[in-house]
């Protein structure tokens, strides 16, 4: 199936493409970035990574329990950020650097902002696990009583058929129905060792996912993985980087740059 027909297929036969939604279009940076990068990547609204960084652009993170006491003074401040990403994928040591957490020590863990989340002008995003189908959210919920505390859900998607995604995404939905979702990190990620996906077979998973969620109506953002390029072992991000170790434009940033929702 070409990309043209599977488009058709997942959007419904006589859709067109259309602009994407406001700040719909994003993109994550990994370890090494500078914030010099994020403007070299025309199209994205904002960025991520993994810090409560307040640079132009950049939404920020409370990737870990130790985050907590300054995102509480952040959420506090004379200029609170408009949204917070919480707890990343701590279900999950990402290669054996990163710290795990329970559900009930991430319950503990988030009191303190549960407690004193500012004015209310911050949208908090709920924590994402790196196994979207695991109880870990359910039991964090349960342990916190704090689900409607969430502006919205997250969620990490790396599969790498289009289809395989959406699917993927849908079912995440049907688990958590009653609010918008981000996709705060989504690659066509490789199961072999190798990567064994070109630039054309990363840029039309990129086309396809983008156009069927900007259709949705919940999906509220979605940020591509990554606009730099990271450790070469790393198979989540097969050829899904928009610049190069040089900050030169890869194949894939003029098509990102261009997709159409």
């Amino acid at each position: 199936m070409t990309r043209t027909t599977l488009t058709a297929a997942l959007l419904g036969a006589g859709t067109a493409l259309a602009s994407c939604p406001p700040a719909f279009k994003n993109v994550v940076f990994n370890g090494g970035y500078s914030p010099s990068q994020f403007p070299l990547i025309q199209g994205a609204s904002n960025y991520v990574t993994f810090d409560l960084g307040t640079n132009p652009g950049q939404i920020p993170m409370m990737a870990f329990a130790s985050d907590v006491p300054a995102a509480v003074e952040m959420a506090n401040s004379a200029s609170p950020p408009e949204y917070m990403l919480t707890f990343n994928e701590p279900d999950y040591s990402y290669m054996g650097v990163t710290p795990t957490m329970t559900p009930q020590e991430a319950a503990d863990a988030i009191r303190p902002l549960l407690d004193s989340p500012g004015s209310g002008a911050t949208k908090f995003i709920a924590p994402v696990t790196a196994d979207p189908t695991s109880s870990w959210l359910t039991d964090f919920y349960a342990a916190c009583g704090c689900q409607d505390f969430f502006h919205a859900y997250n969620i990490h998607v790396y599969l790498p058929e289009a289809q395989q995604t959406i699917q993927k995404l849908t079912d995440f939905r049907g688990k958590f129905p009653d609010k918008p979702v981000w996709v705060t990190e989504l690659a066509p990620g490789n199961a072999n060792p190798a990567c064994s996906l070109g630039w054309d077979a990363v840029e039309a998973y990129m086309g396809d996912v983008f156009a069927w969620a900007a259709g949705t109506g919940w999906v509220e953002k979605v940020f591509w993985n990554s606009g730099n390029q990271i450790r070469g072992d790393d198979t989540n991000v097969c050829n899904s980087y928009l610049l190069d170790e040089g900050n030169q434009p890869t194949p894939l940033l003029a098509a990102y740059t261009a997709v159409q929702c």
